[in-house]
């Protein structure tokens, strides 16, 4: 039997090959990127490459999970989008012992996650730092980055020391709902603003239109997160506007990436739940169906 612990990736794009890089080089740990048929043999003939360096991922499409032993965890780190068809995926390999670790942006991956697999553990997480860049199989990252986790404490304190182990930066924030809203209000601002305008972190720095349109977007956010009763909003938005300007120049979200290369955006994970939430408790979000209008 494989004593090995199963690590299974969901998404081996512009996030979940940072942590899966440094898992590889744990003799503890099996690694399996999951996927469909297609891109299994896409991936398998082209590679996935880390600032030049070619990963070496396992693929598997669920037809040949036959053999494999029950995945420990299961980092899920695609498009929003993509999370439903990404879950159909893995479940060859969930079991009553598997953990699920969501990396996704927005606020409701654990719950898509938890209504597929309602019996298992579903943590909390995101990734923050620095944006990394994916030109097709290619992706490039400068290292700055962390990964926050929360939830059912036992799965939080192994999943914690595991990736210690590999050199994963990680943070478990005493109140994690907060942290996560406190990433999303940043993600509905720079991200639709960098959409929107077409425009990477140095135009937007230099730019007081942007920089005003992006404040509104995280406003209207922050309102809806209240409205919810999560702490610490009255400080989201201006503690965003400071990251913002502290990231490199010529620097690209994700969303603004996606928007350049014509794929499908993540505007109804943004805008479409900020709006969602403000027609729920009453509020205006005149910037984000604006928004969400322009993307869709």
């Amino acid at each position: 039997m494989d004593s090995k612990k199963h690590i299974v990736l969901l998404g081996a794009g512009a996030v979940g090959v940072l942590p899966a890089a440094k898992l590889l080089r744990l003799p503890e740990v099996r690694l399996t990127a999951a996927a469909d048929a297609g891109r299994v043999a896409r991936c398998r003939r082209e590679g996935i490459y880390l600032n030049g360096e070619k990963l070496p991922l396992d693929f598997a499409a669920p037809e040949e999970m036959g053999t494999m032993p029950p995945a420990d965890l299961v980092i899920a780190a695609t498009k929003n989008p993509d999370l439903p068809a990404a879950l159909g995926n893995v479940a060859p390999l969930t079991a009553e012992k598997t953990v699920f670790l969501p990396l996704l942006n927005g606020i409701t991956a654990k719950e898509v996650i938890s209504k597929r697999f309602p019996r298992n553990t579903v943590l909390e997480g995101f990734f923050l730092g620095h944006a990394s860049v994916r030109e097709g199989n290619h992706i490039r990252h400068d290292g700055a980055g962390t990964i926050c986790i929360g939830g059912e404490k036992a799965a939080v304190r192994e999943t914690e020391a595991l990736f210690r182990r590999a050199g994963i930066e990680v943070d478990v924030p005493a109140d994690m709902t907060s942290a996560l809203w406190k990433k999303f209000v940043l993600n509905v601002g720079v991200n639709q603003t960098q959409a929107v305008y077409r425009a990477d972190y140095g135009e937007m720095q230099k730019s007081p239109e942007m920089l005003d349109f992006a404040r509104r977007l995280m406003s209207e956010a922050a309102a809806a997160a209240a409205a919810e009763g999560v702490a610490g909003t009255e400080t989201m938005a201006e503690e965003a506007m400071k990251f913002i300007l502290s990231v490199p120049p010529d620097a690209k979200t994700s969303m603004l990436q996606d928007v350049l290369a014509g794929r499908p955006t993540e505007v109804e994970a943004f805008a479409g739940a900020v709006c969602a939430l403000a027609s729920k408790h009453g509020l205006p979000a005149p910037c984000n169906r604006k928004v969400l209008e322009q993307l869709r």
